[in-house]
């Protein structure tokens, strides 16, 4: 019987299996048992055997598929099928993009773990460990010269581990044991430390849509790296003078959205096209200008959440954080996201407007910070969106961790008689009925509230 047989019977058995009960039919013999299991061990025996054995197909099925996936590219499958890679196939097939290219690396790196491939084909190495056990490998192997020997002696110690992070572990461990001395008479020989082609980064947006990402820098890299870092780490102060309620995380990861940001708003960096500078792309569900939807969109069916570019949807607070400070371009969209209009842009403050604020606020305005102009947002106090001008008596700038603050707390800002920030702290909970006294600027803090102080 021919192998795609075998699958698609086995397949249909499975199917068969997991058939809910019905009126007409009795249902499945796995669907059954997940229906009723036994509460007082009747049923033990068979759901550890069942568990076992689908285990090892799991196994197998995904030692199959990172096969299959290497040989479809080696084969030109997917330029006949008008697709780029092979990993493009899987996507095409409904699998995630990530396990996709899973398989495309165990498939590609199955040459140079043999003897874990014996164990896989037997299905007794899951597919996240395969991959694990590859990318070791070769993150040792741009380190360390490995003949066939070594290499197969590698792979059988990265098996061993439990886990796809201990493997990962382990091979930064044997990578380090294993470094070769510097040649010092070979004036090509480049330390692991300082050597540029060992750079690696990844990001990677979680369901929660948060990133997360690893990097491992050469020493001069990373020398830069802190030194950017280094003076964006220091604590401040609360407007009462009590201590940064960050810790040292936190901190590093404020410096380094900074960072990004002074690098966005560079007038020399690299563009996308149209010569346009933008921080991020965000698409906001819109209305028509007498309040229905836009043509051909219905409620029900689109989604009405703003979604960014990369990271996907987000809350409102994050909408209104972005609009304070991004050229915005309007975009009418149909029920296919197709777009419909596109406006003029809005939202902007100007380069008078934003020397106007420099001058008046001389950096965040939020008590207690006074960040640099340079590290800034120009901030509406009264919302766009709420009728808010883009004007200097409606604007203040603030660094972006207060600019947070103010779009997620319930802190808030405004234009005084004085035609200057203030700001007012939040709702204190436990007792709502307490005065929430206004604040001066960073910009124009004294120590007294009398009247006449910083006039």
């Amino acid at each position: 019987m021919a192998i795609v047989d075998v699958i698609t019977e086995f397949a249909d058995a499975l199917i068969e299996a997991l058939s809910p009960p019905t009126l007409a039919a009795p249902g499945g013999e796995l669907a059954r048992l997940c229906a009723t299991p036994s509460t007082v061990g009747f049923d033990d025996q068979v759901i550890g055997q069942t568990m076992v054995q689908l285990t090892r197909v799991v196994n197998l099925a995904g030692t199959a598929m990172s096969g299959l996936t290497d040989a479809a590219g080696r084969a030109g499958l997917p330029a006949r099928k008008r697709v780029k890679t092979s990993t493009d196939l899987l996507k095409q097939l409904g699998i995630t993009p990530a396990a996709a290219h899973r398989y495309a690396r165990t498939g590609h790196a199955a040459h140079t773990m043999p003897g874990v491939m014996v164990h896989a084909r037997t299905g007794g190495v899951p597919i996240e460990q395969l991959d694990a056990i590859g990318k070791g490998i070769s993150f040792v192997g741009k380190r360390v010269p490995l003949d066939e020997d070594r290499r197969a002696d590698l792979a059988r110690r990265l098996s061993c581990q439990v886990t796809p992070a201990d493997v990962s572990q382990r091979a930064r461990e044997l990578a380090l044991e294993w470094q070769p001395e510097i040649d010092e008479t070979d004036p090509d020989a480049v330390p692991v430390a300082e050597n540029r082609d060992l750079n690696e980064m990844t990001l990677v947006t979680g369901d929660d849509g948060r990133t997360t990402g690893t990097f491992d820098l050469d020493a001069l890299t990373g020398e830069e790296l802190n030194q950017a870092l280094d003076p964006l780490c220091k604590p401040i102060p609360q407007p009462d003078g009590s201590r940064d309620p960050r810790n040292a995380k936190q901190r590093r990861a404020d410096a380094l959205a900074q960072v990004i940001r002074t690098y966005l708003n560079g007038k020399e960096r690299s563009t996308v096209s149209g010569g346009v500078l933008p921080h991020v792309t965000m698409i906001v569900p819109t209305q028509c200008g007498d309040g229905t939807s836009a043509p051909g969109s219905s409620p029900e069916d689109s989604s009405q959440v703003a979604s960014l570019g990369f990271t996907g949807p987000v809350s409102p607070a994050t909408v209104g954080l972005v609009l304070c400070e991004a050229a915005m371009r309007r975009v009418l969209l149909d029920q296919n996201s197709a777009p419909l209009d596109v406006g003029r842009e809005h939202r902007l403050v100007t380069a008078g407007l934003r020397r106007a604020l420099e001058a008046r606020d001389r950096g965040c305005a939020f008590p207690g910070c006074g960040r640099p102009i340079s590290w800034t947002d120009a901030h509406h106090c009264t919302p766009w969106s709420e009728g808010g001008e883009t004007a200097i008596d409606n604007c203040v700038l603030l660094c972006r961790m207060h600019h947070t603050v103010v779009h997620q707390t319930g802190w808030e800002v405004f234009i005084g008689h004085d035609r200057h920030p203030w700001f007012r702290p939040p709702l204190d909970q436990a007792n709502p009925d307490r005065h929430r006294e206004p604040i001066r600027s960073n910009a124009r803090r004294t120590m007294t509230s009398a009247p006449t102080a910083a006039a």
